[in-house]
């Protein structure tokens, strides 16, 4: 059988929730281009708004969503433990796609609008938090990498949909129709059904019916996941290894009665700095600046119409799903971590700067012969931004917060992170419309000095993890030794089945990541 065949109903289960990531993707894409639209301020009374009232609508357009991604990771941790990832796929699908139901509904409400973004939002959350641990589990270690790395692919493929989304609707629809708002809204509804019905497909993780006692389950989970003999010996080898996992992480979860005990450990809470801190960083530089109102950007920065506005934002995403591939297929074997922060922090920051000088020059007043070739140069700098982004801080602040942490409280610490990520991004969107409102060009220099703080940081307080195996090696980076000699032995044993579990790749395995868009 080759290789493709026997891993056809892997893909198959991957791809399924990789549609998490397509939500997340197009409903970060789309937004920026339809509250620009003439139809959408028109059906929902902005148009006559002033310019500060327009932002503080907008802002909160935008933020309800954020708010509900963030609640949407505690909200899916329960399930995930108590009821399995498979439900918790269901439940993100069904979170998602009302949502999208409630911001169809013509009532010419903007609360009602802003309660489906909520309600679409909690369903993004949960699944930031869910898919990527299912995908790891389910796949091989020679696949493992891969995969997560399309997690961030199929992301950036979303948004770059939902930027052209817009575009068309502007292009091709009457700024008088409700359509032109409503079509790429209801775009939101195929990867949400596609979803929900992928998931009555799907297994259970294998690792999750192990956990929980499932034996026979697991198997069979399994056995249709690899498409190998029910009991052939790599089956085998790898369910044994699953269950020696599954033991030993939760002997040690009985050695920890609560996360907070283990927060005394000063290696856990150097971890949970680094972790925190990058996502932190991660929306500090101001990558979600551009995601959100990547149009208003560009008209700041000399495009006026609405038109060629969202076209740039077409070509942004465009730009971003470059270097997603980019660092999937070359970066992320080329150099360390470390390597891509710091370059990419530093680019970021020359970029920011260069936005500055070049909208300072444009604003009234200012005195320039060809302001096209300034609102160009503008532009460049905001694709030079998202490809520098796209390679370091981007996909290696997931994939660091995905490792460093100890596997038993592994979804405790992830969990942290992630809401850190998504409260930072509420932040973000809720400050943004106002910066560039009230600071101009200024706004480029906050993000600029946020650029400079993260490369000083980063070459200060953050290791580098590219090629320290995970157990006993990561432990020792960050300065852990096992307290008695039993505690040893029992991460002595999850190490032993880490290593059999990736003895083919054991690098490329262990990137578990989701991604940004």
């Amino acid at each position: 059988m080759s290789t493709t065949n026997s891993h056809r109903n892997l893909y198959l289960a991957a791809s399924v929730a990789c549609m998490t990531a397509a939500l997340f993707g197009y409903s970060v894409g789309f937004i920026g281009g339809i509250i620009v639209l003439p139809s959408f301020l028109e059906h929902f009374g902005l148009d006559s708004l002033s310019p500060g009232n327009l932002a503080s609508a907008t802002s909160g357009t935008v933020t309800t969503w954020l708010v509900g991604a963030l609640l949407g990771v505690p909200l899916g941790m329960p399930v995930c433990s108590r009821l399995g990832k498979r439900p918790c796929l269901t439940l993100c699908a069904v979170l998602y796609t009302l949502g999208a139901v409630l911001q169809l509904l013509d009532k010419q409400s903007l609360l009602l609008f802003d309660v489906g973004r909520f309600t679409n939002g909690l369903g993004v959350g949960a699944g930031t938090l869910v898919s990527p641990m299912y995908i790891a589990e389910i796949a091989t270690p020679e696949t493992r990498g891969m995969l997560l790395s399309g997690y961030q692919t199929v992301l950036q493929i979303g948004a770059l949909i939902g930027f052209w989304a817009a575009f068309a609707a502007h292009a091709y629809l009457e700024d008088s129709s409700s359509l032109q708002w409503q079509i790429p809204v209801s775009v939101q509804l195929i990867p949400g059904i596609c979803l929900l019905v992928g998931t009555l497909l799907l297994p259970e993780s294998p690792c999750q019916l192990a956990a929980q006692g499932n034996i026979d389950a697991a198997r069979s989970a399994l056995h249709w996941l690899r498409r190998s003999p029910a009991h052939g010996e790599e089956l085998e080898r790898e369910f044994r290894a699953i269950q020696r996992v599954g033991l030993a992480t939760a002997t040690l979860q009985e050695r920890r009665p609560s996360f907070w005990s283990v927060m005394n450990e000063k290696s856990l809470r150097k971890r949970l700095a680094v972790g925190v801190g990058l996502m932190v960083a991660q929306n500090m530089v101001g990558l979600n600046a551009l995601n959100y109102y990547a149009p208003k950007v560009f008209m700041s920065a000399g495009f006026t119409s609405v038109s060629s506005s969202l076209f740039l934002t077409g070509l942004f995403g465009l730009v971003k799903v470059v270097s997603a591939l980019s660092f999937m297929f070359t970066f992320v074997g080329m150099k360390g971590n470390r390597f891509w922060l710091k370059s990419g922090s530093a680019i970021c920051g020359a970029a920011m700067v260069s936005l500055a000088l070049v909208r300072n020059s444009t604003d009234p007043g200012m005195s320039h012969d060809n302001p096209n070739v300034y609102g160009w140069v503008a532009t460049s700098m905001v694709y030079v931004f998202a490809f520098a982004f796209g390679i370091s801080l981007g996909p290696i602040s997931w994939n660091v917060c995905s490792e460093i942490f100890p596997a038993h409280i592994k979804a405790q610490c992830c969990a942290i992170t992630t809401c850190t990520q998504w409260l930072f991004q509420i932040v973000i969107a809720g400050i943004t419309p106002h910066l560039l409102e009230s600071f101009g060009w200024g706004m480029y220099l906050i993000y600029a000095i946020f650029c400079a703080v993260t490369l000083v940081w980063v070459s200060l307080f953050v290791p580098e993890t590219q090629g320290v195996a995970l157990g006993s090696d990561m432990d020792r980076l960050f300065g852990f030794e096992p307290k008695d000699s039993q505690q040893s032995a029992i991460e002595a044993d999850v190490d032993e089945t880490t290593a059999l579990l990736y003895r083919n790749n054991p690098i490329r395995a262990r990137r578990d990541s989701v991604g940004h868009v």
